[in-house]
């Protein structure tokens, strides 16, 4: 009975806060600034990652080839509306999906620079790429642990310790 996945989040978040008195935190994907307003008002906060800035990952054979809401410019914008919104945001990278080092600088100093626009960036998330079999990356090799602690010390030298810098296992 709801015309968009946003307004059914919304309707859910708004359910979870009344019935349990929990503070949902959503992770919804892109969002425009009506359809994020709809959804903060019942969230403590919000998450997308950005997983990386390179339009190098969306040309044929690339981890992001045909995966339009994955477009950096599509993230970045849902991150800039949470600013201009005053939602507190989590986001990060994602890496071992063929990006380079130098596009894991360059995605986490976007990230960055949104924060100092807005000061609403709470988290930033070091993800490591984890091969699954029913994805077409099945067979692609996982980034190895020096892979991700190098990225997590990049991180923490461009954010400094005003923000949590944290690496879940996935």
């Amino acid at each position: 009975g709801y015309n968009s996945t946003p307004e059914y989040v919304a309707a859910i978040s708004e359910l979870v806060f009344r019935e349990t008195g929990l503070l949902p935190h959503t992770n919804c994907g892109t969002l425009d600034s009506s359809e994020m307003a709809a959804i903060a008002q019942w969230n403590a906060s919000m998450g997308i990652m950005l997983e990386n800035s390179s339009m190098r990952l969306h040309e044929p054979g690339g981890a992001h080839y045909g995966t339009v809401t994955k477009e950096p410019w599509m993230r970045t914008q849902t991150l800039d509306t949470a600013g201009e919104l005053g939602v507190a945001m989590t986001t990060g990278i994602l890496i071992g999906i063929g990006e380079t080092r130098r596009e894991r600088i360059e995605s986490l100093l976007a990230i960055r620079e949104i924060h100092a626009r807005h000061g609403h960036v709470q988290e930033i998330i070091i993800q490591n790429f984890r091969a699954k079999p029913e994805n077409r990356l099945a067979q692609a090799p996982e980034p190895n642990l020096d892979a991700l602690l190098w990225t997590i010390e990049v991180a923490r030298l461009i954010f400094g310790h005003g923000l949590i810098v944290q690496s879940p296992p996935d």
